[in-house]
Formats: structure tokens, sequence, C-alpha cells
């Protein structure tokens, strides 16, 4: 795994589109199509989570600037003037701007802030198209375009490419069983898998239950996938034994994926994994599990890396304090519940976790996809659910989401939840708008903002 990520964009492979936006001029600020976003910054409107508005109207941002409905930051308040010929009251201040509200705030790409989310202009995303985003604005000072420093990152919940999801590869292929998501996979510089199976090519997934394995040729689904990071905090991974396991360590490092959150020894599941991102900052993943029921934790035999307190809080005050790391990554295997509500150990580590300096903690165990929330104006995702496992039973362990993630100047700031849906015949898919509407009615609830 190379721990630099490097994306070169060339202005002559782009094909950039003009946007139909009206042009103003005066000695501070233009507004601007994006064939000019090298010498430009954008504009970025947010949301909070609780709020299900996805899209806004080019033609409607003054009225909302007017109305109060669409706040705006201090450092734009001129331009804005400028843009829409409008007087504006006073700025508001992302720190004090409640994650409850339905409001709308418009602020600058240094000031995305990732308790809230953003809102696409005119059905375009900045960060799933950004020269075709339509809110550019030229400002002294500000001479290159911020996508360039921006790394693109995909987290996933469960993985365990066995039992009945291991039946449907022998019958199908990759391919046709990743038809609906593997378009997902290409853009995202990373991608982090969490895989609780290891290799056992003698396996026979016929009458599996729950001690699981995989075969390598199916275990090419990472690949596909283009992983770069793989997640190693499951309770499974030691159900084919020490052998397979070492076999699937090995298989990783043949292929260029790097891991974290187990290991060979106690002090190799321990160690964060740290990378470089193309800004020069550096991102840390930490992994723990936090029960070990399957006696899967690293000890005088291999495995996760067993959670506990003081083990967090020294691995965090070292990258923090010592190696000076932007931004912590932390996932946890917690024990599983049946529910979409986090049990109370699942709350009291995540916010232990972010007081003693995660930046965010994502749990890596649900079977059932959990609630959202933010603590100390950090996020707290409980559990991401399915990914690709066979669970379709009820409802609850079908439903699920990927994180879409971008990193700026050291940190995420933004997280898109990609609510997905698990067909009957185990390929997970895109929710439909009545599916995903049911995911974000029983995790994006007001008591958690």
């Amino acid at each position: 795994m190379k721990n630099h990520i490097v994306l070169c964009i060339s202005s002559i492979a782009l094909f950039l589109l003009s946007v139909s936006c009206k042009q103003h001029t005066n000695h501070h600020v233009q507004i601007i199509s994006s064939t000019s976003v090298s010498d430009s910054i954008p504009l970025i409107i947010l949301k909070s989570y609780l709020n299900r508005q996805e899209s806004i109207a080019y033609k409607d941002l003054s009225l909302l600037l007017k109305t109060g409905k669409l706040l705006f930051t201090s450092d734009i308040k001129e331009e804005l003037q400028s843009i829409f010929h409008i007087e504006l009251k006073a700025p508001a201040s992302l720190s004090h701007i409640s994650t409850k509200e339905q409001h709308f705030i418009i602020t600058t790409i240094d000031s995305v802030d990732s308790r809230f989310l953003s809102v696409s202009v005119d059905s375009i995303n900045f960060f799933e198209q950004y020269n075709q985003y339509p809110l550019w604005i030229k400002k002294n000072g500000k001479t290159c375009n911020p996508y360039k420093q921006i790394t693109s990152y995909l987290h996933t919940g469960v993985t365990a490419i066995t039992r009945g999801t291991g039946a449907y590869l022998e019958k199908h292929s990759i391919d046709t069983y990743l038809n609906y998501i593997k378009p997902y996979f290409i853009k995202p510089e990373l991608v982090h898998i969490s895989n609780e199976v290891s290799i056992d090519d003698s396996c026979s997934y016929n009458g599996m239950k729950l001690s699981f394995a995989t075969k390598s040729k199916h275990l090419e689904i990472v690949k596909q996938l283009r992983a770069s990071i793989v997640e190693l905090t499951g309770n499974h991974n030691l159900d084919a034994g020490i052998p397979a396991y070492y076999k699937t360590l090995q298989w990783y490092k043949d292929n260029n994926i790097a891991y974290f959150g187990g290991g060979r020894t106690v002090q190799e599941a321990a160690k964060p994994l740290i990378l470089k991102l193309k800004d020069s900052s550096q991102i840390a993943w930490i992994g723990f599990n936090e029960r070990c029921p399957l006696g899967e934790c690293a000890g005088i035999r291999p495995g996760a890396n067993r959670y506990s307190d003081e083990k967090a809080r020294t691995v965090i005050d070292s990258l923090k304090n010592k190696a000076h790391i932007n931004y912590i990554i932390a996932c946890i295997q917690f024990s599983e519940v049946d529910s979409y509500a986090p049990h109370a150990s699942q709350k009291t580590i995540c916010k232990k976790l972010i007081d003693y300096g995660a930046d965010v903690v994502i749990g890596s165990q649900a079977h059932i996809v959990q609630e959202i929330g933010i603590y100390k104006g950090k996020n707290i995702f409980y559990g991401t659910g399915n990914f690709l496992f066979d669970q379709t039973y009820k409802k609850g362990v079908r439903q699920a989401y990927m994180l879409k993630c971008y990193f700026y100047k050291g940190k995420i700031i933004q997280f898109h939840p990609m609510y997905t849906f698990m067909n009957a015949k185990k390929q997970p898919a895109l929710a439909n708008d009545i599916e995903k509407s049911a995911i974000q009615d029983s995790i994006l609830l007001e008591k958690n903002f």
C-alpha cells in the first residue's frame, strides 16, 4: 500500500461543461462558470442531517437569503450582496448553528463542517461534479482550485463473503453480484472494507452456519471494489483457523492492501494504519473489538485488537501529540445488538474515544443499521449495517449505508451516507426513495443531534 495518494488532473483531459449562471464583476468578486475553477473557490451550501432536501435551485438562492432561510458566514457577506444585489443582515457563525434546524447555510469550502451535509445546486453536488458545479467565486488572494487537495474515501459496513453469499457466487459471476454498486467504487481514491472471514479454499458454503470461511476466488471481490484498506476487527476471522488467517493476511500484502485492527501479534493488531494524503496531511485508522465473544482477539495467538480504555487513550494521545497525526478514525466492533438504537456500552465507548481525541467513531459490527449522532461537534456512526453479507430475513438487516467521505486540509469535512438495501438475491443495491426514507426515519433522530 503506497503511503501517498496522488491524483493528477490534467486540464486537457477534462471536458468542462458550461453552466447557466449569471456573471457579475466588481472589485471584489466574480461569479463564474466552471471553466475557470483553477483560480476560484466554491461556495458550499450545507444542511442538517435531519433536513431531507438534497438540492436547491440556483434561481432560488436570492429569495432564501432575503428571507433568512439561507444563513451565511461573515467571510462572504460582501460577495453575496454583490452577486445577488441584496442587503443582508447579520451573518451566522457555523459553530453556533444548531444541527437540528431545517435551515441552510452557505459558506466557503474552507469553512465546511462535517456536522452538516452539503447540498446540491441545480442537482449538482460540488464533491461529485466539481467541474459542473455552478457556484464559484473569484476573490482576492485565492488562486488555486481546492478540489485538487481533496482526497475521496468510501467507508463500508459488514463484509463476510461466505455462506449464502458464497453459494450465490458459486453460480454467478462477481460482476453480476456487484452489478448495482460497483460503479460507485470507481472514483474514490481510498476504499475501506471491514472483512470478517479468512481464506479456506476447501470450505463448502452449503450447510455453513456460524463458522465462516471464504474462497480466494471470491475474496477477489475486495480487489474488484478497489479496496485499499481492510479492517480486521470482526468476530469471525479466526473461524477457519490460524493458518487460514495467516494466508489471508498474506493475500492482503500480496495485493498491496493495507490492514488495521488485527494481525499476527498483539502489537501488529494494535498498530494504527497511517496514510499520507495528497495534501500532505496524515490520517490514522485505529480499530478495536469490544468483547471478543469468539476468542478472536490477539493474545497468545493472532487476531483482532481487544478494546480497553487505557489502550485507546494511549494510542490516541500518541498519534495526536507525538506523531502529530491530523485526523483519527476510530472503528469499533461492538457487541452486537438487534436494534437500530446503540446499546449503553456503545454510547459510552464512542463518547470516550472522542473525549480522548478521536475525530470520528464508526461502529463496524452492526447487522442492523444503527443511529447517527453528533457529540462535542464530532460525528458518531454507531453502525453502518451489512455491506456484503447474506442476511435478508428481515428489513433491518437489509438496510445499510456506505459513507462517502472527503478529506480536505487534514480532516474529513463531509460524510455522505449512501443508503443501500439488500435485494432478495443477496445483492447490495442503492436504496430506492421509499427504502431510503425508511432508513432515515430509523437512524436520524433529533435527540442525537
